[in-house]
């Protein structure tokens, strides 16, 4: 399966979770991609939307490889997750680079500080997309963020690897998904479109689907 764009990704994906009886009280999106996906489902379902900030930790040897990733939880604090892989890494550059994506984090919540929930009600069901699902990293610093506010996520994406599916079922986390790939390399593999989202326009998008709400 191959999605013509986010956007697309985003209808269909409303209709999986439609299709699967589901009921959320907030989405939130993982800038930049998902932000688009999420702007598109909270619209098709009528959900209140949120940005989620989250910085991946990248490989020493190679800047594509992600050996974990942080989840900006407000106020300052952070929630840090290392994949195995991480072992791997000298711990200087795990220290270095967890420092430098935390002042990118910091950064991030100035520009996004409108669309980034405040206050979280105890309980609430929170659907927590991304645009695809490579390795998990990313996703798992997300949904780890939203447990910490007491809260029940669940991970939406158009498109994600089959075997971390499955391990991610395994951890617990529930997981709505359009597509599990075989043998995902790349997310970009799975969209005619996979252009690079600018801050401008992951803005745009989130103040599409943005409705003034406080989740407490």
């Amino acid at each position: 399966m191959v999605f013509l764009s986010r956007e697309e990704a985003g209808a269909k994906l409303a209709s999986e979770v439609r299709d699967q009886g589901l009921v959320f009280d907030l989405c939130c999106g993982i800038p930049r991609g998902g932000v688009i996906v999420g702007s598109v489902v909270a619209q098709e379902l009528g959900l209140p939307f949120g940005v989620l900030l989250i910085r991946k930790i990248r490989a020493d040897a190679n800047r594509e490889v992600a050996v974990g990733a942080l989840g900006y939880a407000g106020n300052g604090s952070f929630a840090t997750i290392l994949s195995p892989e991480s072992a791997h890494e000298p711990r200087e550059h795990l220290d270095a680079e967890i420092g430098f994506e935390k002042e990118r984090l910091v950064l991030y919540a100035e520009l996004f500080e409108r669309y980034i929930p405040q206050t979280w009600e105890r309980g609430a069901r929170v659907l927590v997309v991304d645009d695809g699902i490579a390795t998990g990293a990313t996703m798992i610093a997300a949904v780890d963020v939203v447990t910490s506010m007491g809260c029940v996520p669940t991970v939406g994406t158009p498109v994600v690897d089959k075997e971390v599916m499955r391990q991610l079922v395994e951890q617990g986390y529930h997981v709505v998904a359009v597509h599990a790939a075989e043998w995902l390399m790349a997310v970009g593999q799975f969209y005619e479109d996979f252009h690079e989202v600018s801050d401008r326009e992951a803005l745009c998008w989130a103040n599409r689907a943005f409705r003034p709400r406080r989740i407490r």
